[in-house]
């Protein structure tokens, strides 16, 4: 059985690695357990959102202004330290902690991150000055963290299924044209998430609801500050 929520969870993971169905895998499991819980994307301090997937909140606008960041990200890689680190100070000054239990559901600098070092054979080791950024953040919210790894053939079976569905984004596209690449950015996500926030890994493959909560659980009993939500 799940333990309680912890007062703040950073849920990880690539392009179809299940982000948001785990995240509202554990939003229902708590609700029914009597826990009322915040879901935000992106950020620590970031604004609610609700229980539709990241594609389906995503719209027009969304998906063209994904298209814009992966036309020009070949000419801003170089700043992506700069960029990274200015987000991660950002999300740190304006965190404050929720009424209640807080589930976040990705977070931009790291995946920003992962999608300019993970090409990149072998990856540069991060500055001190984003190293410092990633514990402060850490220490400010006091995050537990998980992050999702899938293997590359699900993968692209995932993003080949929301292309028949039509719920196919951009960044799933750049996930699916190059499988090795995507696959370098994951893995890069991976240790990042497990050297700055010491995240549990879960392999998010085909999993049954019996045995996800059962991952989950294991995760978070290990990781899991003590609570400050009672049951």
């Amino acid at each position: 059985m799940l333990p309680p929520p912890p007062s703040v969870l950073l849920i990880l993971g690539t392009d179809a690695a299940g982000k948001d169905y785990v995240a509202d895998f554990l939003v229902r499991r708590w609700q029914a357990r009597g826990h009322l819980l915040e879901k935000r994307a992106g950020a620590f301090a970031g604004a609610a959102v609700d229980a539709r997937s990241s594609s389906a909140r995503k719209g027009r606008w969304g998906r063209f202004q994904e298209r814009v960041f992966l036309t020009l990200f070949p000419l801003v890689r170089p700043l992506t330290p700069y960029l990274a680190q200015k987000l991660l100070a950002r999300d740190q000054q304006r965190f404050r902690p929720a009424d209640r239990p807080l589930v976040v559901v990705s977070h931009t600098a790291l995946r920003l991150l992962a999608f300019a070092y993970g090409p990149i054979i072998p990856p540069p080791p991060l500055s001190p000055a984003l190293g410092q950024a990633l514990h402060a953040l850490q220490a400010t919210t006091r995050a537990t963290a998980i992050v999702l790894d899938i293997d590359p053939a699900i993968r692209q079976q995932r993003i080949a299924a929301r292309v028949r569905q039509g719920t196919v984004d951009p960044f799933d596209q750049y996930m699916q044209a190059d499988v090795e690449r995507a696959e370098r950015i994951e893995r890069y996500l991976v240790t990042l998430a497990i050297e700055y926030l010491q995240a549990g890994v879960i392999e998010n493959n085909h999993l049954t609801d019996d045995a996800l909560e059962m991952a989950l659980a294991d995760a978070l009993l290990q990781r899991t500050l003590p609570s400050k939500h009672p049951e």
